[in-house]
């Protein structure tokens, strides 16, 4: 990642698949056709989220047989972080010619693993396709040219006000406020954090922490 100037700016990301797992048509060797499929949408911040990936995971889709009439099946949805299946992000969904539905998730992943979203289809005359397994995309929030422009915008105009106001009242208060609040050397603000949240610094002043 990037430098960031103030850290409590930035921080979150999204892991996605927002279209459908299988957005053409897909038939099996029997002629069973899904059209759609499983999707799921989920973002990560270190306070907001614990650093858990939070959000939907869901299924649309629409099956025909071999003739092109509507067909029964039940699509199941699972994620998968680096080959092995999340607990509690597999859903299954159910219906003649239509299938829909969504369900809250929860897992974890860090930023170099592999997140898959995988989608089995059992069709009413039992044939099946499995493990059809695309992988997720990831986004920053904010993205990086925001995150730049802000960062730009401190350092060039808020941080040569703020900083040297904050050193001396650091300097004013023997470095802030004992056990609640405390103002370092480069005027670096930083309060208590019982839960170890990674808050801090609050506000960040030169040098800046690189996060």
């Amino acid at each position: 990642m990037k430098k960031t100037i103030k850290g409590v700016i930035v921080g979150a990301a999204s892991l996605a698949i927002l279209g459908a797992v299988s957005p053409a048509a897909s038939a099996n060797a029997a002629g069973d056709t899904i059209r759609g499929g499983c999707h799921f949408d989920t973002n990560e911040q270190q306070i907001a989220t614990n650093g858990q990936n939070e959000g939907v995971i869901g299924d649309v889709s629409v099956t025909t047989d071999s003739s092109g009439a509507p067909t029964g099946a039940t699509v199941t949805c699972v994620i998968e972080v680096n080959g092995v299946k999340q607990l509690g992000t597999q859903h299954s969904y159910t219906g003649v010619g239509v299938q829909a539905g969504s369900d809250q998730i929860v897992f974890s992943a860090g930023t170099n693993d592999t997140v898959l979203l995988c989608e089995d289809v059992t069709y009413a005359d039992t044939t099946t396709e499995v493990e059809n397994c695309p992988a997720a995309t990831s986004q920053q929030i904010p993205p990086q040219p925001v995150i730049d422009l802000i960062n730009g915008l401190f350092a060039s105009t808020i941080d040569p006000v703020v900083c040297p106001a904050l050193i001396t009242l650091g300097q004013l208060t023997g470095g802030g406020v004992a056990g609640v609040v405390t103002i370092d050397s480069t005027g670096d603000v930083s309060v208590i954090d019982p839960l170890g949240l990674g808050i801090n610094p609050v506000y960040d002043c030169p040098p800046y922490v690189v996060v």
